[in-house]
């Protein structure tokens, strides 16, 4: 199942969404240059940076996203760093 949900926007007027790609997986999807002036960080306590395992992402002018976060109605408990977005794991 591939599936984009509604389109939102941040505090810069940049559309975001959510596409579902299956597996409780949500791939971000942004226009604008936001997400190339955002921050990423690790887990609390993490030694290093892992983009495969990483705490929150944070695009300039939002949304902030981290463990815990509520994507598409469900608590997001993985993020993962792509070549040019994120994915997001969510629980049942």
């Amino acid at each position: 199942m591939h599936t984009k949900g509604n389109k939102m926007r941040n505090r810069y007027g940049d559309e975001y969404s959510w596409e579902d790609i299956g597996n409780n997986q949500f791939l971000f999807h942004m226009s604008g240059n936001s997400l190339g002036y955002g921050r990423i960080g690790g887990k609390e306590g993490q030694t290093g940076l892992d983009y495969d395992d990483l705490g929150m992402f944070d695009p300039s002018g939002g949304p902030y996203v981290t463990i815990g976060s509520i994507v598409e109605g469900r608590k997001v408990t993985h993020i993962k760093s792509t070549d040019n977005s994120y994915i997001v794991t969510v629980g049942d």
